[in-house]
């Protein structure tokens, strides 16, 4: 990217943001400046270091956002209590930085975060219209594109391509969040979903020892890498159990009774006097489903 570029994308990005953000060189030149720096006084071609005491420079960290092209962040205390101030290097031009602090001329509004929050609820309001087919599409195509997009990631950083896989993760996130979306609008999983997670809890938890045991076979084959990190994975779909029990430990009080039916294929558990038309996980019919004594 040229320069002129560089500056064009910097005040599409900042120019409307709540606090001052501005480019600097490694020589602390101001480079541009954003608006809210502009009613501060800031501005281009003054060094930064002159603005304001010196001891206030202290923990500048452009030295280092610069030499090592990583994102630099400290903590202080601002006007409004703890702020965060940023150094963020612009790989196309790497004497150049962005640099800005979040809390320091802007009080956000407190978040309690001890009380529940609810929004207005999408669930399902695409179920039962013209729409409910194109909506199923659309969810299953972007749970598709995660897929697709971390196959990519995984290759690009085989072949050393960091910059090219971190954009690829950043696009499997977006479209997972996609999916889910798609997913609710249509009422693909129930509004009332505790016992949904109880049956994927369990899953998960037997997930570990199958995963594990796929494991063992790849590592069979001699191919040990790929196995190796397989094992991390039977791991995490353990931890998932523990976690997705500790929330239903703290949201659900537990309820006896109902037959409980396992699916075949994929673990889930299902509570009622029928199994589930289809998995929820894995999209196996009701006959996929076993009574569990």
């Amino acid at each position: 990217m040229s320069n002129e570029e560089i500056l064009k994308a910097f005040h599409m990005m900042w120019d409307n943001f709540p606090e001052a953000v501005m480019i600097t060189q490694k020589s602390r030149e101001i480079v541009a400046v954003n608006k809210k720096a502009a009613e501060f006084g800031l501005q281009p071609g003054v060094k930064c270091s002159s603005i304001g005491k010196p001891e206030n420079h202290k923990g500048c960290q452009c030295n280092k956002a610069c030499d090592s092209g990583e994102v630099q962040i400290c903590t202080y205390e601002g006007q409004f209590g703890k702020a965060y101030g940023y150094w963020i290097p612009i790989s196309e031009k790497p004497e150049w930085i962005i640099h800005f602090g979040v809390g320091h001329a802007f009080e956000y509004p407190k978040i309690d975060r001890s009380s529940s929050t609810k929004s207005e609820s999408i669930h399902g309001l695409t179920k039962g219209t013209e729409l409910e087919p194109t909506m199923a599409a659309m969810a299953q195509g972007e749970a598709n594109g995660v897929m697709m997009y971390y196959a990519l990631a995984r290759l690009a950083k085989e072949q050393g391509f960091n910059d090219a896989a971190a954009t690829f993760v950043e696009a499997a996130n977006q479209e997972a969040v996609h999916s889910g979306f798609y997913a609710v609008l249509n009422g693909k999983y129930p509004k009332d979903f505790w016992s949904m997670v109880a049956g994927i809890k369990n899953a998960e938890v037997q997930g570990e020892a199958s995963v594990k045991a796929l494991a063992d076979k790849v590592r069979a084959l001699g191919f040990d890498k790929a196995a190796d990190e397989m094992e991390i994975f039977a791991k995490q779909e353990g931890h998932h159990g523990i976690i997705l029990d500790e929330i239903l430990e703290k949201y659900v009080p537990k309820k006896d009774g109902g037959k409980k039916w396992i699916c075949s294929v994929c673990g889930y558990e299902h509570i009622g006097d029928e199994p589930p038309a289809t998995c929820p996980l894995c999209g196996q019919p009701a006959s996929a489903f076993k009574e569990k004594a």
